[in-house]
């Protein structure tokens, strides 16, 4: 059962934060000593910092990548458990595992044995509350039918986790890289108190999909709402009902994903009032566009409709064939 927090103000805040490349090499003087993790895209170069180091092989479209910076909240212990390196500062704890496929027979088998050491690593966590991943795999949409690469990476999961998040479903993202790494990587924030999960009433929950979209649904919420009320939002898409919508119409589907965040947002709101109830100017978007060539129409249409809101944009393969672009976030309360 999630624990009720009566004073979030009480806890440790949540922070990310997002830093240009001029900071590459030695780190701010500001996060030096207070990285939990640093997750770099397109390869960049890492700062020079104690935490915990992910490299996530996505091109950066338009502008480089910054490094995503998840600040600790004190002395920061970083180790390795088995196929698990992680990082810890008595509150948090940020994990990751890597798997190559060709160790684990494809996709399904290196899913499934990655889920696996995360059920194992949080069973013996004093960290037991899982409140957001990030899964990244090759060509996400190769393959026909249910033999496609990401309801491959469904039955995995599904298989690795068992009853490991009976508890609930964290939010989460999981997208495809545009190159071949034949590696799965999977991350994960988790806490000594458990978050809520937030649905969209717009939505079917991921969940409960119908199995024409797999053999079996994706487990995530859309999104977890933690205890510091950190609202942390799992990749969006143009999706009504279960159905993806304005198919081939990018901007359509840009609007669609936005009323989809602003709803969710909404939601939490109702769940706590101090959360706000659209997006905020210091939310850093990251948003995930299957085609380069629409980023300029993509990038012109978030800003007229965003104008202070920023954003990384990143070359990556959603869910759906269909589908153009995915959206993430975390909104602060």
């Amino acid at each position: 059962m999630n624990q009720r927090v009566s004073d979030p103000l009480a806890l440790p805040r949540l922070a990310v934060g997002y830093y240009a490349s001029q900071h590459f090499g030695d780190a701010p003087p500001e996060i030096s000593d207070s990285v939990l993790a640093e997750i770099r895209f397109g390869g960049s170069p890492q700062f020079s910092s104690r935490g915990l180091h992910i490299n996530v092989e996505l091109d950066a479209l338009g502008a480089p990548a910054p490094v995503e910076v998840w600040h600790a909240q004190g002395p920061v212990r970083c180790d390795s458990d088995g196929s698990v390196r992680f990082a810890e500062d008595a509150h948090h704890v940020f994990a990751v595992v890597e798997a190559d496929e060709r160790m684990h027979g494809g996709i399904l088998g290196a899913t499934e044995f990655a889920y696996a050491q995360v059920r194992r690593f949080q069973r013996n966590s004093p960290y037991p509350h899982v409140l957001r991943m990030w899964n990244y795999l090759d060509e996400a949409n190769e393959g026909d039918g249910d033999m496609e690469r990401y309801r491959q990476f469904c039955v995995g999961r599904t298989r690795g986790l068992g009853d490991g998040l009976s508890e609930s479903y964290p939010a989460a993202s999981a997208v495809g890289r545009q190159r071949t790494t034949h590696v799965l990587q999977v991350y994960w924030l988790a806490g000594r108190i458990a978050g809520v999960a937030v649905e969209n009433p717009r939505q079917v929950s991921a969940y409960r999909y119908p199995h024409i979209y797999g053999p079996v649904s994706p487990s995530f919420s859309r999104a977890t709402l933690a205890p510091d009320d950190t609202l942390m939002i799992s990749g969006t898409a143009s999706i009504v009902g279960h159905a993806s919508h304005h198919i081939g119409d990018v901007t359509a589907q840009l609007d669609e994903t936005l009323r989809n965040l602003e709803t969710l947002i909404e939601q939490a709101g109702r769940q706590r009032p101090g959360i706000g109830h659209c997006l905020s100017d210091d939310t850093h978007l990251k948003v995930y566009v299957r085609d380069a060539a629409q980023l300029a129409v993509i990038e012109k249409h978030l800003r007229s409709r965003l104008p202070g809101i920023q954003a990384t944009y990143l070359a990556a393969d959603i869910c759906r064939r269909e589908l153009l672009l995915e959206i993430e976030c975390a909104q602060r309360g």
